[in-house]
């Protein structure tokens, strides 16, 4: 603009009297104008600029489509306060800590611009920042509030089919929501409790259980109240030491499903240590009478975690145990080492099978 002027000839007096400016601040205001000093400078000062110069607005294209092309300040404000909470972080994990705020940020602005009836919410700078933190806080208060709904959740597992679990739960947390957000009036709080119960009655729980998860989200709420966790921030040291993401909470029903499975799992595990030791003492055996390693572990190896699941459903003196051995061996290579390797395994497995727990079954050959 200031190149503009000058290629007319003017000075800053001058053109201010041409715009018929005449108050003491006109040439002040002007000089700040070409410096980009006025922060928000209205559309009639700019055309009495240029209708002064002589000029159109055709003119300061090229000044204005590379500025309107940018993003808005509000979201160039919101970047630079995201990357100044992040710049402590490793370059590694601050690049993807950007990527995945950059992402969830043009998800809610996506979420928002395909819902036209609700009002557009717009996100400030310090609303993206808190976002980040939040994840944090969250997970600090979810930390002692899963804990105590996995509890209140165990005592009424057999109530509450393991399809509906997830469900349960979601009442529960909405609770905690309600009990952990400030409101102005405490009987708004109430009246939103009340909603929260009524539904989850609604849904088929019995009221016993829906006051048993009231009672979980309240005393999780005066834990974190009494230990101070509730006014908790991340420090910056924090934010670093975990990468720039928040520690991921086990949530009750997942914990219960693990519950359930453990001793599965025991098992399973100590199969396969049974099936280990049946190997080695077959390999053993096989050492002593010179065999060929390559077929006895081609063959036998296999066989051995064949009999042992057998052994564990059925023992090894059933028709199912006695069958699998007169059906398989005379096809190995060597039938009469295939039935000691099976009495083998059997020996292994009768005294290994003490320790197996009572609890749980083999879930297949491979266990």
């Amino acid at each position: 603009m200031r190149k503009l002027r000058k290629s007319r000839g003017l000075t800053l007096r001058a053109l201010a009297l041409l715009m018929d400016r005449q108050d003491a601040n006109a040439y002040t205001q002007l000089a700040r104008l070409e410096r980009g000093k006025v922060r928000f400078p209205s559309l009639n000062l700019i055309a009495d600029y240029l209708r002064a110069c002589g000029a159109g607005f055709d003119q300061l294209l090229d000044l204005l489509n590379p500025y309107t092309s940018q993003e808005p300040v509000l979201k160039q404000k919101g970047d630079a306060a995201v990357a100044e909470l992040v710049k402590s972080l490793p370059k590694r994990e601050q690049r993807a800590m950007l990527r995945w705020e950059k992402a969830t940020t043009e998800k809610r602005e996506e979420k928002t611009a395909a819902e036209p009836k609700k009002k557009r919410r717009v996100e400030t700078d310090r609303q993206r920042v808190f976002r980040i933190i939040w994840s944090f806080v969250h997970a600090n208060w979810n930390e002692v509030f899963e804990q105590r709904l996995y509890e209140t959740m165990r005592k009424f597992k057999d109530e509450v089919p393991r399809s509906r679990r997830k469900q349960a739960c979601e009442h529960s947390r909405r609770m905690f929501g309600i009990l952990t957000r400030y409101y102005r009036h405490e009987t708004r709080r109430q009246n939103a409790l009340e909603r929260i119960r009524r539904r989850a009655i609604e849904d088929g729980f019995s009221d016993r259980l829906v006051t048993a998860l009231e009672q979980a989200a309240a005393q999780t709420r005066e834990e974190l109240d009494a230990s101070g966790r509730l006014d908790w921030q991340p420090t910056q040291e924090e934010i670093i030491q975990r990468r720039g993401h928040a520690p991921k909470v086990e949530r009750a029903e997942t914990r219960l499903e693990l519950d359930e499975i453990e001793p599965g799992v025991q098992y399973n595990k100590m199969l396969r240590l049974i099936m280990t030791m049946a190997a080695l003492a077959v390999n053993a055996r096989m050492e002593k009478l010179k065999l060929d390693h390559f077929l006895v572990r081609k063959h036998y190896y296999p066989w051995v975690e064949r009999l042992i699941p057998i052994a564990a459903r059925h023992g090894t003196e059933s028709p199912e145990w006695q069958a699998e051995v007169d059906t398989t061996a005379p096809k190995m290579h060597d039938e009469a080492f295939a039935r000691e390797a099976a009495a083998i395994a059997a020996s292994t497995f009768n005294s290994w099978k003490a320790k197996l727990p009572k609890q749980g079954r083999p879930t297949g050959t491979g266990c």
